[in-house]
């Protein structure tokens, strides 16, 4: 008898695993068709897409573009993405745009990941080079060639001539026209001394703005005028105090911060 009841729990613990793996195939191939049927629908949506934009009929193409990004077409997303920041076939948002961009990227398209790099490339250099490498491993030249560049200056990497070079060449097996500098170490260093002469310039240029500010805001508030906190930064107050004094001096009210400014502040004190 025992030797029975452990025969039947050996059944029953077959019967439920063989059930076990029909219900995770069975939901393998509904994933699959319902990804499969999602192709479909992106690409049918994608290619009446294309036909609308190139006969101008921009809503209708927004709306097929949107059919497609709403089923995961990448190429559909890219597209409607670029059709809400030119307002075609309905307003401009750029929200809208950044959202779907990114979508794309995300499902691996080239140049939305190039784009979404020349996006951040400001404000996030690092995130930009991850976007460009995605791309770039998907063989886009453009974006190959970015990373030649921030290799070449250090921005956001850790600078390296060897890897500049390395792309710069990859770029231009892509097709991509490339500067004859940058096919050569010699070349990348001289670009790179040039971008450290440009930085140098630049942190020179922004002290001396932030001197120029302060001291206009400096004789404002001398003059009870109120730019706010004289900390060299200019802003909408700064802005609406030098509009004040301009206005009650009969000088045209642009409330800019330049050099005529603080000499026609100077004459007054």
């Amino acid at each position: 008898m025992p030797n029975h009841r452990l025969h039947l729990s050996l059944v029953l613990l077959l019967l439920l695993l063989v059930l076990t793996g029909c219900a995770g195939f069975m939901e393998s191939v509904q994933s699959g068709m319902s990804k499969t049927t999602n192709y479909f629908k992106a690409s049918s949506a994608e290619t009446r897409g294309d036909h609308f934009y190139q006969v101008k009929n921009f809503a209708a193409a927004r709306r097929e573009y949107r059919t497609a990004a709403e089923a995961g077409g990448a190429y559909g997303q890219f597209m409607l993405a670029n059709m809400c920041l030119a307002g075609e076939g309905g307003k401009r948002d750029l929200k809208r745009y950044l959202y779907w961009m990114e979508q794309s990227a995300d499902r691996g398209y080239p140049p939305a990941n190039y784009l979404m790099g020349m996006a951040y490339i400001s404000s996030d250099a690092g995130l930009a080079v991850g976007y460009f490498e995605t791309a770039a491993r998907a063989e886009h030249g453009a974006s190959m060639h970015m990373l030649g560049l921030m290799y070449a200056s250090g921005t956001g990497v850790e600078q390296s001539d060897l890897e500049a070079l390395r792309w710069f060449r990859l770029a231009k097996a892509q097709g991509v026209r490339v500067e004859e500098r940058f096919l050569s170490i010699s070349g990348i260093q001289a670009y790179k001394r040039e971008v450290n002469r440009g930085a140098a310039q630049a942190r020179r240029n922004a002290l001396a703005r932030q001197k120029l500010v302060r001291e206009i805001q400096q004789i404002l508030t001398d003059l009870g005028y109120e730019p706010g906190p004289i900390d060299g930064l200019y802003g909408s107050k700064t802005r609406a105090a030098i509009q004040a004094f301009q206005r009650e001096n009969d000088l045209e009210p642009k409330g800019s911060a330049t050099a005529q400014v603080l000499e026609a502040l100077k004459k007054a004190l």
